[in-house]
């Protein structure tokens, strides 16, 4: 039997113990596995949001909330003659326009978005509701609309779960009185963009009537560039087309405004993985403390080894052997468990929460080593400090 499969063995020889090493290491080698998981998910959404804003340029009102990118909600609407006059500069591929509004569900709380677009060429556009639906169909009528993935995951953490096909009551304000509206969930979609994916759509008709908005009036003009690089040159012109006409507006580059809340996202993530850091060396503490009650009950048997010819090395790398197995014992574990909390909150909460790869797994796996040899370092050492001669006259 070889030194390497012997101190395999050796470290699962006393059960108890050996339990509470692996235990201790997969509970923080699980932490790991979930936060870093919900670290790669959120930059993956946040990426995935950034990439289908660039590009991009809003116009809304002057006192639009959050720098204009919730397309101009509770603001005043702006002409949709600026449409016209946008529509001509250099470098503008497409520009549409959409009227944003707010409303609530009977049974919730809580009001939600609803934008509406209106036009032929608009539901052909990829990165929009109407060109990103996932499940169902579009909506028919002034009476169907289609919500965003984000909302509905949303909805059923609320307990309030909207289902396509489902028909639901909406409350609308009617000269000062409460009026109810029935509106049918035909679709779902999903453009990566977490605003749009925030909310319901509709026809532009719809929204109108719920937001009474005047026909010639739009809450947002959203601008296509023909290139990233031509977009701050496009947004100055914009400016200049529109300055000194009334109302007045915003022009919003959204890839520029979102860049704070990217960094915020970065430091969020570097705490979360701080977090499941000190729990993994909270498992190692447990692999150290197990080791060297392990050693202070064996010194007797490394006397004896020393004697019958082990060299230090083999005593040293016996013990560093048996903390590795011990704490990749736990590492697994804990990635399994950390997967099955996993499918738990994409389950119950959103199915893009988190984003389990191969590199996360590896690097809990490599924690999981780096923490079994630091932890294994000085019980070797006392191992190794054993006196044969000692050991021998106390037998």
């Amino acid at each position: 039997m070889s030194l390497l499969v012997f101190s395999v063995q050796n470290a699962f020889r006393k059960k108890a113990a050996a339990a509470l090493a692996v235990l201790g290491v997969a509970f923080g080698t699980a932490l790991m596995t979930f936060l870093f998981s919900v670290a790669a998910g959120m930059e993956k959404r946040a990426e995935r949001t950034f990439s289908e804003l660039s590009g991009k340029i809003v116009v809304t009102g002057r006192d639009a909330i959050f720098g204009g990118l919730f397309m101009g909600m509770g603001t005043p609407p702006v002409p949709a003659s600026y449409v016209q006059a946008i529509e001509g500069l250099p470098h503008v591929e497409k520009v549409y326009a959409q009227v944003s509004v707010i409303m609530r569900p009977k049974n919730v709380s809580y009001a939600m978005p609803l934008f509406g677009y209106g036009g032929e060429e608009v539901p052909a556009s990829g990165n929009l509701p109407y060109g990103s639906l996932i499940e169902g169909s579009l909506p028919q009528n002034n009476r169907e609309i289609i919500m965003g993935k984000s909302l509905q995951e949303y909805l059923s953490l609320l307990g309030a779960p909207f289902a396509v096909g489902g028909v639901y009551p909406f409350i609308v304000m009617e000269k000062g009185q409460a009026k109810d509206i029935e509106l049918k969930v035909v679709g779902v979609y999903q453009t990566g963009n977490e605003v749009l994916d925030g909310a319901f759509s509709g026809s532009e008709e719809l929204a109108r009537e719920m937001g009474k908005i005047p026909a010639a009036y739009v809450s947002a003009i959203n601008v296509a560039v023909d290139g990233v690089a031509n977009v701050e040159g496009v947004a100055r012109a914009i400016q200049q087309e529109l300055a000194g006409k009334k109302p007045e507006v915003q022009v919003v580059v959204p890839r520029e405004v979102l860049n704070p809340l990217k960094k915020v996202l970065e430091t969020f993530g570097k705490f979360l993985k701080a977090v499941s850091l000190v729990a993994v060396l909270a498992g190692g503490l447990s692999i150290m403390v197990v080791m060297l009650l392990s050693v202070v009950g064996r010194m007797k048997e490394f006397g004896i080894l020393k004697a019958l010819g082990w060299t230090p090395a083999n005593i040293v790398f016996m013990v560093l052997v048996e903390s590795v197995a011990l704490s990749l014992a736990g590492s697994f574990l804990g990635v399994g468990l950390g997967c099955a909390g996993l499918a738990a909150a994409k389950a119950y909460i959103a199915g893009d929460i988190a984003a389990f790869t191969w590199r996360v797994a590896a690097s809990v796996c490599l924690a999981g080593v780096a923490i079994g040899v630091a932890a294994g370092v000085y019980p070797a050492w006392r191992a190794n400090g054993v006196s044969p001669a000692k050991i021998l006259r106390e037998v």
